[in-house]
């Protein structure tokens, strides 16, 4: 079986959560990043690629709408700016981490904040004082901001 069939059955629907496990440990990144972001991917799998070495797996995982609060906040600190703002952009990240990535030093990730439906009014607020333009339009572009 190629990569791109292996690819194929990560991104299934009806892939089985028990082969989806197994597939997060093949040797192929696109196969990883695959079962990610499949959410039908079972939590201890998640936790596991939460920590893999390639950063596009790690953003998977953070956008992925299915992955549990806790795995979020663990992805809260990557080094990687692209996981910190998937993580931003996810729509069950908790209110306390939208916060402290309201802060992050990277408009995107401060933008990403911005975007989610669920991010809090004061940090709304916060936000809309941004030094960056692109943050300043991402919160005037939430359906929340009054």
């Amino acid at each position: 079986m190629d990569c791109n069939d292996k690819f194929s059955i990560a991104r299934s629907p009806y892939t089985p959560p028990e082969i989806l496990a197994k597939l997060a440990a093949d040797e192929d990144y696109l196969v990883r990043v695959g079962v990610a972001e499949n959410p039908d991917t079972r939590s201890e799998t998640l936790a596991k690629l939460a920590s893999d070495i390639h950063d596009k797996v790690r953003v998977g995982v953070a956008h992925n709408p299915n992955t549990p609060p806790e795995i979020l906040a663990l992805l809260l600190t990557d080094e990687s700016l692209s996981v910190r703002a998937s993580v931003a952009h996810n729509p069950n990240t908790p209110p306390e981490i939208l916060a402290k990535l309201a802060s992050d030093v990277h408009d995107k990730v401060r933008a990403s904040v911005a975007r989610n439906p669920n991010t809090p009014l004061e940090i709304l607020a916060l936000l809309l004082t941004d030094e960056s333009l692109s943050v300043r339009a991402s919160v005037a572009h939430n359906p929340n901001t009054p």
